[in-house]
């Protein structure tokens, strides 16, 4: 046997990938699962894989990683064959084989990792790298293919998967679905969810969709379906008309899942969605209903840029999020034209990508990926919020026009195949006289933001004769980034805009004749320009102070980003920014402001005050929430400043107040409490008053009508108990992964367990929550290291919680680095609250 000559390790590497994608072509996959009723029962499995091979010289590698028992009969081309299996591979000797048409047949018991099992419902959740968790595949990107699926389920369940539905028997308790063959696509684009479900379908522009969801709810879905349909339906003709492909696949059905990992979820036919992001609350915020158009766009462009045009290796996987966050931007502004569409964009983008981008755990836009094993660990905010202005920069450089036409090209030479940046940029370049691989060079294969420092330049009438802006970091190859910006002059009477193209070390603006010195500059007024444009100290003090009158919504939110990041650079305290924040929400009316401010207030309380200041600020910050909640009229101002009221509530006076909404011995006129939200007030009444904290779950545990919430409240509960003992077994329950299994659950359990008000006894938690990460990486999905280690260090605020941070990591020189950036991204604030 010739499988010894072949170096076999566990996952998939770039050189194997690579043989595997020239060898194979024509694969197809024809899948058969048996999925019983009961939570803990195994699953059998059938695959027939057919495939063409160029030549046959060495083994055959097919990915499964399970135990070897999980194999039970392998048939090659009509022949039985030995099980040979190593480091999650089925491996096929080339004696079993053919050069040309082979067919590969495999009995198995599906894996469990990424079957995402629940009491009466499951779905599979396969990105990155995860198909081959649950069946023998070859598990990369490049290698697309056919599937055709067939399911037997408990007969009272419902089931959706990328295929049309083309047959259903029911024999007995159980019923057999057969799905119609797929185009091309990626395994980790094979999906299906089956279980107890409710099932609407609804025919919007000749295009028959169907939405599967749970929510029990009735009034609530009746609330939301129309605009959940029409948002889809809005998605696709823009996306049609932008493109000029039509849509490329035949259906778009969609599932709701509670306690779902993400947002959303682009499988082909078969989109998943997070329940709660699309069923919406009678008080869903603005944002809320804004942030669900972008979700639902988002994943929508998927299917034209991801499914359709795939990138070759996954560490272009920026690539395909990068143009749904792009287009959906773009594609959600007819339906809300009442948004200032450039003030939403900057604050959806800047602030996270910031974030991320500042700290020791920065990395390119593009990383290096060795094997796909480690390809979870490449997603995040630089990912998903940078790219997008890195890509709108490169729209303005290019023109609208030109930029355009190159995706259309772009996705009709890569039509259900794969691409790479560079092909991408080879595509835009034919297009443009500038010459863009330098410029996308340092924006996409370098780390790091921006520092730049902005001077007005004075003759002796006191007039400026030009504006420099000095970049004062340069990349990590000695480059300096190239863009285009505008800088907002302040004066008792205007404002003047004056565009900024940033080519070099040092940019020279010059100014009109008679221009007197400004109040205040503004380096950085457009929404695409990206970097830490540090103020003047006479701009700053001017902003802080809060005497300009700011008429202009973008500006409003622009000059409060600027000021949160001289906050972080430590600039200005936290005590001073408190000031500027409460004095702009006393006179904000623009619902994307005020929920910026309320996210900052949020996190300078909590973060960058003291507890003696808290205890100062606290009177007035109620005081003034309060005041706004019941000075407005409209129900998503209310809900924004109450959800804020409940989140730093410290006074008895404030605690009396939600516990007596929570209780139903007083409401707050116009606003209705829904479930989800008492159960949201119970949790932090729980923290407030702990000797109370176990009557009150119970209570709301009765008082919670739907089971898949009530499940998630009884969940968390241990980590709210006022007993440590309670609270030291709830999180030692998570080194067992099945305790881990939703995710989203485990994430709000963590941050409960470590919430500041408990920050001096959960401090232990901090090392035993790093130790825990690999294995999280391992078992978990893609977002949930990074949301479980920013969960744990998001109420600490201690040298003592940042000393055992750094102990880890010095102590650990050999921890995986990717996993390491996650960590110092999560621990950033943590760090900076450190400095003087």
């Amino acid at each position: 046997m010739n499988a010894q000559k072949t170096e076999v390790v566990a996952g998939v590497t770039w050189d194997l990938a690579s043989e595997r994608a020239q060898n194979i072509s024509g694969l197809a996959y024809q899948l058969f699962f048996d999925i019983p009723a009961e939570k803990s029962a195994p699953i059998p499995a059938k695959i027939d894989i057919s495939l063409n091979l160029k030549q046959k010289a060495q083994p055959l590698l097919l990915d499964f990683k399970v135990s070897r028992e999980n194999l039970q009969k392998v048939t090659v081309n009509k022949k039985i064959v030995p099980i040979d299996f190593l480091a999650g591979h089925l491996i096929i000797d080339p004696i079993y084989l053919n050069v040309g048409e082979n067919k590969i047949q495999i009995e198995f018991i599906a894996g469990n990792q990424s079957l995402n099992r629940n009491a009466d419902f499951l779905y599979t959740l396969l990105v990155p790298d995860r198909a081959s968790t649950l069946f023998p595949c070859f598990d990369q990107p490049n290698l697309k293919a056919r599937f055709t699926l067939s399911l037997q389920v408990p007969k009272s369940w419902d089931a959706s998967a990328n295929g049309t539905l083309t047959k259903s028997t029911s024999t007995g308790l159980k019923k057999m679905l057969h799905y119609k063959e797929t185009q091309p696509i990626s395994t980790y684009l094979f999906a299906f969810a089956a279980g107890k479900f409710h099932r609407v379908t609804q025919e919007k522009k000749g295009r028959s969709m169907s939405m599967l969801f749970r929510e029990t709810d009735s009034l609530k879905v009746a609330q939301n379906l129309d605009k959940i349909f029409d948002l889809h339906v809005t998605s696709i003709l823009w996306l049609e008309d932008y493109t000029q492909i039509p849509m490329p696949f035949e259906k778009l059905d969609f599932v709701l899942l509670p306690g779902f990992q993400y947002g959303g979820m682009e499988h082909v036919g078969n989109i998943f969605y997070k329940e709660s992001a699309l069923i919406l609350e009678e008080s869903a915020t603005d944002n809320q209903k804004l942030a669900r158009a972008r979700l639902i766009a988002h994943e929508t462009a998927h299917y034209w840029f991801g499914d359709l045009v795939t990138m070759n290796w996954f560490n272009d996987v920026w690539l395909k999020e990068v143009f749904a966050n792009f287009m959906a931007a773009k594609a959600v502004n007819p339906d809300f034209p009442e948004v200032n569409h450039e003030l939403s964009f900057l604050i959806s983008h800047h602030p996270t990508a910031y974030s991320e981008d500042r700290s020791g755990g920065s990395h390119p836009i593009q990383q290096a990926l060795e094997n796909l094993k480690d390809a979870g660990s490449l997603y995040g905010g630089i990912i998903y919020q940078k790219a997008p202005i890195v890509m709108r920069q490169l729209e303005k450089l290019m023109g609208t026009e030109p930029f355009q036409k190159g995706l259309q090209k772009y996705l009709k030479d890569f039509s259900y195949a794969n691409a790479t940046w560079d092909d991408l940029i080879s595509i835009l370049d034919e297009l443009t006289p500038i010459s863009l691989k330098e410029w996308a060079g340092i924006w996409v294969k370098e780390a790091g933001m921006p520092h730049l420092l902005t001077t007005a330049l004075m003759n002796e009438n006191s007039n400026m004769e030009e504006i420099t802006i000095q970049q004062v970091k340069s990349s990590p190859s000695d480059k300096h980034w190239q863009q285009e910006t505008e800088i907002a002059l302040f004066y008792a009477d205007t404002i003047i805009k004056l565009p900024a193209r940033i080519n070099g070390l040092k940019t020279s603006l010059p100014i009109s004749k008679g221009l007197k010195k400004p109040l205040a500059i503004l380096p950085n007024a457009s929404a695409i320009g990206y970097g830490y444009f540090q103020l003047d100290d006479l701009s700053l003090q001017t902003f802080l102070s809060g005497k300009l009158t700011v008429n202009d919504e973008f500006l409003r939110g622009a000059i409060s980003i600027a000021l949160m990041e001289e906050l972080i650079n430590r600039k200005i305290s936290g005590n001073d920014y408190l000031g500027y924040l409460l004095h702009s929400l006393k006179n904000e009316k623009e619902s994307l402001n005020r929920q910026l401010l309320l996210g900052q207030l949020n996190t300078v309380f909590w973060t960058f005050l003291s507890d003696e200041q808290r205890s100062v600020s606290t009177p007035k910050i109620e005081r003034l929430l309060w005041q706004l909640i019941n000075e407005n009229t409209s129900v998503s101002a209310k809900s924004a400043y109450f959800s804020t009221f409940r989140d730093i509530a410290l006074s008895k006076e404030a605690t009396q107040t939600l516990f007596d909404i929570w209780s139903g011995k007083t409401n707050i006129p116009g606003l209705p409490i829904s479930e989800p939200q008492q159960i949201d007030l119970a949790a932090a009444l729980s923290l407030l008053l702990p000797e109370q904290a176990s009557g009150i779950i119970d209570t709301q545990l009765i008082k919670t009508l739907n089971p898949d919430r009530k499940k998630r409240l009884q969940f968390i509960k241990p980590f709210l108990s006022p007993d440590t003992k309670i609270r030291d077994a709830a999180f030692e329950s998570l080194y067992d992964a099945e305790n881990r299994n939703v995710e989203p659950w485990v994430v709000d359990a963590v941050r409960y367990l470590n919430h500041p008000l408990r920050a001096k006894e959960s401090t232990h938690y901090i090392t035993q929550s790093l130790e825990l990460l690999e294995e999280i990486q391992k078992t978990g999905d893609i977002f949930f290291p990074r949301q479980f280690i920013t969960a744990v260090l998001s109420g600490h605020q201690s040298p003592t919680a940042a000393y055992y941070v750094k102990k880890f990591l010095q102590e650990h020189p050999d921890f995986p680095y990717r996993l390491k950036n996650k960590v110092l991204m999560a621990a950033d604030l943590l760090f900076t609250i450190q400095r003087p």
